[in-house]
């Protein structure tokens, strides 16, 4: 579920790679507590398809909320859960120590799933080994949490520090599996970190928007008109362009023009973070180099969306296709990042 984040791994250095892999794991795991529970909760609306049915303006699709009572809370509760187990871990209370002494049915099943639970094991490991700090597994996870409930950010500086609290607190960690722990490399990981979380927002688009929500924050949705309707619109468009009269193909237009607006703006204010990391990457010692790797996948997925006029819905950019030339297409993407992630493995700047 994380390709980029492995292949990143294959490339750090074998003393902290366990380490490193149990990081993305965990990053993982809470990243998709919100959407498994939107898919449970029922609240996801179906995106257009080329096979047609179920278009983008049969409202009967959206099923909303009314279904159901909170849908995030069983997503807290597995929030809490990963709170509870890491502050444990912190507490110097064993995961393998059960407590024989309780009777609480609930106790000893909470006890049996963090004893078994993979990730937690690794993670654990992690944190004994490199002395991995607390607050930043913590704001990750209060990051996340909070975000469980919005379908659409208000600035695009709340974009940016959602960011910060998740992907630059991965790297902050990251550098400690190496070893490096100074103000000057954290500052280069948080403008990574920063610019990949604005760079997320926009590769989620599509999935996000058949979610229900927008990933283009409010300030510039409403500079650029766009709504979920041009999210549905410009989607449509691409998948659909040759099944359209006149008017049709205007409102399309229209939408993916106006969504193309908002995207360069967050592109620009990505690389300006990638730009302002490129230049102080120098002072990142040689052993930090290999954590910084992420910002390649960036860099990588900036250099498409310019080749494909910022049009965030592009088949390229969104794939799926499963004919012959979407397989081809997706290997040579693939074997292009590889090849920039090694010349940075090299070179040790990206």
């Amino acid at each position: 579920r994380d390709m980029e984040g492995y292949l990143c791994g294959l490339l750090m250095p074998s003393s902290s790679r366990e380490a490193y892999f149990a990081l993305r794991a965990f990053n993982v795991e809470i990243a998709s507590i919100k959407d498994a529970s939107k898919l449970i909760g029922g609240r996801s609306r179906p995106l257009p398809s080329s096979s047609g049915g179920g278009g983008p303006f049969d409202m009967d699709n959206e099923l909303g909320e009314s279904q159901g009572g909170d849908t995030t809370l069983p997503s807290r509760l597995r929030m809490q859960w990963w709170r509870d187990a890491i502050a444990d871990v912190y507490d110097n209370k064993s995961i393998d120590a059960a407590s024989p002494s309780s009777q609480d049915p609930i106790i000893r099943s909470l006890t049996s799933s963090r004893k078994f639970n993979p990730t937690l094991r690794s993670l654990t490991h992690a944190i004994e080994t490199h002395g991995l700090t607390y607050r930043f597994l913590r704001r990750i996870m209060e990051a996340r949490e909070e975000d469980l409930s919005i379908t659409q950010y208000e600035k695009r500086r709340d974009v940016a520090q959602y960011g910060e609290d998740t992907v630059s607190n991965i790297l902050y960690l990251s550098l400690e599996t190496v070893g490096v722990r100074d103000d000057e490399s954290d500052k280069v990981a948080s403008d990574i970190g920063v610019g990949l979380g604005v760079l997320t927002a926009l590769r989620s688009t599509a999935f996000r928007a058949s979610q229900g929500e927008c990933s283009i924050p409010l300030d510039l949705a409403t500079k650029h008109d766009v709504s979920m309707d041009t999210l549905y619109q410009a989607w449509d468009a691409s998948i659909n362009d040759g099944d359209k009269d006149s008017e049709q193909l205007e409102q399309a237009a229209a939408a993916k023009e106006s969504l193309r607006g908002a995207t360069m703006e967050m592109v620009e204010m990505a690389s300006f973070h990638f730009h302002r990391a490129r230049e102080n990457q120098s002072k990142v010692p040689k052993e930090g180099r290999m954590c910084l790797l992420p910002a390649v996948c960036g860099l990588k997925y900036l250099d498409s969306l310019n080749e494909c006029n910022y049009d965030v819905l592009h088949p390229v950019l969104v794939g799926g296709g499963d004919d012959a030339a979407a397989v081809a297409l997706e290997r040579r993407r693939k074997l292009s990042l590889m090849m920039m992630m090694g010349r940075t493995w090299l070179t040790g700047t990206f």
